[in-house]
């Protein structure tokens, strides 16, 4: 068994908007259709939840609640990462699975899925922040009304009577966006506005057209200058290095890794590399790096004995 077919035809499945037929998945992955039968019992088995269509024409497909659910990107998101996979000068195997897997969620994000509550947990520092993303995300679930009190940026308060129909993570920061009957119209709700927030009634579901992230105007890189910065990382931080900037902004080089992202240039990213320790340095920019130096010397000068 080959795992890399393995992976692809559930990929394949999971992409697809219709059934698929074993001459298909037969010739895609130059395998015999001997050995369909058996990838496809492979996913079966292990708990992927495949719907066998029978007859002239027949095939299989994914039943609908397992697919991947896509709601951190807009359709225009999702469009603008896809045109730039299938545009790059760089058509390896990794772009095309890249690629594969993406169109999973094409089928997902049409609907607009929530998650339900009992599929993530929110547990952070403020435990009433995230107590109210969870009754939040049961309101959605269940068609239920969300009886608010909001203090708006502007220092307005007000009650509303909101319809939710998705939450939306944004630079830290949740959202839920729904229908307010206050102003008769869609609107994002910042999680952490809601001064107090009470079940209602279910409620009918309307249609809309979808959710644009966009418009979310956030203040978390507001004026700050951004800059590209690299970083060599020995092993001693590298565990550190991934939570912060995500597995696929590191690649191993010889005995070290190199770490690159584009990030605000201020006070927190300069404490930020010093809290990694001594695995760390910056190789860009030049400026980054003397302020992490001139640093240590304040930080050495205010622990020396007198």
């Amino acid at each position: 068994m080959q795992i890399s077919v393995l992976v692809g035809m559930l990929s394949t499945l999971l992409s697809a908007d219709d059934i698929v037929t074993a001459n298909e998945l037969a010739k895609k992955y130059e395998i015999s259709t001997r050995s369909v039968y058996r990838y496809i019992s492979i996913l079966s088995e292990s708990g992927v939840p495949i719907e066998s269509v029978p007859g002239r024409g027949g095939g299989w497909r994914v039943m609908q609640n397992y697919k991947l659910k896509a709601t951190y990107f807009t359709p225009e998101e999702y469009e603008r990462v896809m045109f730039s996979l299938q545009s790059s000068t760089l058509q390896d195997d990794v772009t095309r699975h890249a690629v594969l897997k993406l169109s999973g969620l094409q089928r997902a994000h049409r609907s607009a899925a929530i998650l339900k509550s009992d599929q993530f947990i929110v547990d952070g520092g403020d435990s009433i922040l995230g107590e109210l993303v969870n009754i939040v995300s049961d309101c959605i679930r269940q068609h239920k009304l969300c009886h608010i009190e909001y203090h708006s940026k502007e220092g307005v308060d007000s009650v509303r009577v909101i319809e939710p129909y998705c939450l939306i993570l944004k630079d830290g920061a949740w959202y839920v966006y729904g229908f307010c009957r206050l102003r008769r119209d869609f609107r994002y709700f910042k999680i952490s506005r809601i001064v107090r927030l009470d079940v209602g009634d279910r409620f009918s579901p309307r249609p809309y057209d979808g959710v644009d992230s966009s418009v979310i105007k956030t203040d978390v890189l507001k004026g700050k200058e951004m800059c590209e910065v690299l970083l060599s990382v020995q092993s001693s931080s590298l565990a550190d290095c991934e939570e912060w900037l995500g597995v696929n902004s590191v690649v191993k080089l010889g005995e070290t890794f190199l770490a690159k992202a584009t990030l605000p240039y201020d006070e927190m990213l300069i404490n930020k590399i010093l809290s990694l320790g001594g695995g760390v340095r910056v190789e860009k920019p030049q400026r980054l790096r003397r302020a992490v130096i001139e640093r240590c010397h304040i930080i050495e000068a205010n622990n020396a004995d007198d």
